[in-house]
């Protein structure tokens, strides 16, 4: 039996910490139909000096800029995804209310969530988008509207929302994510399926040979038998000798 379908979220929070004290509201947004793909992009910027009466250059790494993240929304009015039973958005509309109301209202949904100026804090959220294991954490910097079917009224009954977010993460949460696989820290792992001690411990040192002694830690009678969902600790490098 099939799970549900997977619908891409957005929740949102007063700054870029993203802590569970900036956290304003746990799916802000749920996309009505999800977006067909994303793309990502990543850019690096490098110094570009070429030495006179050179023709190649070396270039020299200075930054790794932040990312972006590129979205095609359909907000739909025409109710052809009426029948699905499991919508709710879906079973509170009847009729013609449907039709004349849900673009406009899906649109100003999303963009409330994304790029309206918030009175409490007299600007847009900061946003995390879910989908899936897919997580982006930054603020919307562009939106394009572009309608694409109207009724007899000339009401918009479909619409494709092209969106596009930059990452915005504060200092000390990036430092966080840059010490997550640092050796000289505690780390906490979950076992996943196809794990093996010695592939976690390459993951978090840089070296598989240290398997052992992270066994020992954890107590492990046979570290060729790691059961997904179970936690291990692998202490400061500078411990396991």
């Amino acid at each position: 039996m099939r799970g549900a379908l997977t619908k891409l979220k957005i929740d949102t929070y007063k700054d870029d910490s993203y802590s569970p004290d900036a956290k304003i509201n746990t799916k802000a947004f749920e996309a009505f139909i999800n977006p067909t793909g994303f793309s990502v992009t990543y850019k690096t910027k490098h110094n570009t000096n070429q030495a006179q009466g050179k023709s190649k250059a070396s270039l020299g790494y200075i930054v790794s800029l932040a990312s972006g993240l590129q979205l095609e929304f359909l907000f739909d009015g025409t109710g052809v995804t009426e029948s699905n039973p499991g919508n709710k958005l879906i079973n509170k509309i009847k009729g013609k209310v449907f039709a004349k109301q849900a673009v406009k209202q899906q649109i100003k949904d999303f963009y409330k969530a994304t790029g309206e100026l918030a009175g409490p804090i007299h600007k847009p959220y900061h946003v995390v988008l879910h989908w899936g294991d897919f997580e982006f954490k930054g603020i919307l910097s562009e939106l394009t509207i572009e309608y694409k079917l109207f009724d007899n009224e000339g009401l918009p009954l479909r619409a494709i929302g092209k969106a596009t977010f930059n990452e915005s993460i504060s200092p000390e949460l990036e430092s966080k994510m840059a010490n997550t696989n640092s050796p000289d820290l505690t780390h906490k792992r979950t076992v996943q399926d196809g794990d093996t001690l010695p592939l976690m411990t390459e993951r978090i040192y840089g070296d598989s040979k240290y398997y052992l002694e992270v066994a020992k830690v954890n107590g492990l009678i046979n570290f060729r038998q790691l059961k997904p969902g179970q936690d291990l600790f692998f202490p400061p490098l500078e411990k396991v000798s």
